[in-house]
């Protein structure tokens, strides 16, 4: 069964990506009053930058992030740059955990925390309804 990111998911990254380039706009701004031209082709680069994370991607990353539950297994990949996939046998998994911050609670997201045997892992943006079930069949894995 594959869990995909939740819709809003898109949202909040752009939030975020927005946030940051507000303050980078703002750093643009000292720099261009103390050295103009320095100022304005940072203020360039950071425009530049930040539409290639709005456009091209936070898109990608979303279509390119999947957890899975397949043959005992928890999977999750991500990433657009460097692709990251990590794979759990579900008997390996100690605790599993769902937490959200106020932001992802205002859109309906939430992240899965998993705690195998090793480094805790946390699925981030996972839509709510799939983040509870998934953290069911985990629970369900572990009474067996």
């Amino acid at each position: 069964m594959e869990f995909e990111l939740g819709k809003n998911s898109i949202r909040l990254w752009r939030i975020r990506g927005t946030l940051a380039a507000l303050l980078a706009c703002f750093v643009c701004g000292i720099v261009a009053a103390l050295f103009p031209i320095v100022g304005i082709i940072l203020c360039i680069i950071f425009i530049v930058i930040y539409l290639l994370y709005y456009f091209w991607y936070v898109p990608r990353l979303f279509h390119s992030s999947l957890a899975s539950l397949e043959n005992g297994r928890l999977t999750w990949r991500t990433g657009v740059l460097f692709s990251v996939r990590i794979s759990l046998r579900l008997e390996t998994i100690l605790t599993a955990s769902i937490s959200r911050t106020p932001l992802q609670s205002l859109l309906g997201l939430c992240t899965l925390s998993v705690r195998p045997v090793g480094a805790p892992i946390s699925l981030r943006q996972l839509a709510e309804p799939d983040a509870r079930e998934l953290l069911r069949r985990i629970e369900e894995a572990a009474d067996d």
